[in-house]
């Protein structure tokens, strides 16, 4: 078996295990953190959640670069090891280009861009001590296409995108690997937070916003947090231990369209 890979002794049917596993998850109070964090837990990880706010989590500023160090030092100090990285603090700003506050174009950028940066450099080290390490992001549909009034979040989540795949060739030799989920629409806080907005500029309701996002997926549903959790896990396993340098979509099938 090759550096990272399962080995003789572990079988596929136990590779699903993270026991003995420290995780680091960020966006920890958010819906789709919570679920990660459940998800890494009941696999057996010793899971620390990171958020700018909330419960049961480290507190840190994940827009800076101290943010970035002060989280990985805490786990470190706490665990004395960092084996899984999951990058998922994110939020949504609805905006035309042209009324885009500038503000709101670098907070976007410092929170999904930068500060996954600053992470993967404060946690390295760390992450390649030994094989196996791994690295999860959040990425979204934006990450290869477009969205009205999303200037912020579009150029964020495509540029972290390009950040895992030089994680994933630069990891590779040391058994890290580096990948990314891409969710589709989800009911979280993050989908309630921008209703409004999406209804003000396009003439609609509310409840027509909701109806349009849902009718986006062919499913005709939302995806559940719990299914993007459990892909994190998976990546997360030995059992992906030749998953490298990708984005997964879990969209119910929205990204099989033809452009």
């Amino acid at each position: 078996m090759t550096s990272g890979s399962l080995n003789e002794q572990q079988s596929y049917a136990n590779g699903w295990s993270l026991k003995g596993r420290v995780a680091l998850v960020t966006g920890a109070a958010g819906g789709l953190g919570k679920a990660i964090v459940t998800d890494l837990r009941e696999r057996g990880a010793d899971v620390y959640g990171i958020d700018i706010a909330g419960q049961d989590v480290f507190r840190a500023d994940l827009s800076t670069a101290a943010g970035n160090r002060d989280m990985v030092a805490h786990v470190l100090a706490a665990a004395g090891r960092l084996d899984i990285l999951v990058l998922n603090a994110g939020f949504q700003v609805v905006s035309p280009l042209d009324e885009f506050p500038d503000s709101e174009w670098e907070r976007q950028r410092a929170v999904m861009l930068d500060g996954p940066f600053f992470a993967l450099k404060a946690a390295w080290s760390a992450l390649t001590k030994a094989p196996g390490g791994r690295v999860i992001v959040t990425a979204s549909s934006c990450s290869w296409g477009g969205a009205r009034q999303k200037a912020g979040y579009c150029a964020s989540k495509h540029g972290v995108l390009g950040l895992v795949r030089v994680a994933a060739l630069e990891g590779a030799a040391h058994g890290l690997t580096a990948n990314a989920v891409s969710p589709g629409w989800m009911d979280t806080g993050m989908m309630r937070g921008q209703l409004e907005a999406h209804a003000a500029t396009r003439g609609i309701s509310v409840d027509e916003v909701i109806e349009g996002f849902r009718a986006a997926q062919p499913a005709n549903r939302f995806v559940d947090v719990r299914e993007v959790a459990a892909a994190v896990g998976f990546l997360a396993s030995p059992c992906a231990s030749a998953i490298n340098g990708t984005c997964i979509p879990i969209d119910l099938g929205a990204s099989a369209r033809a452009s």
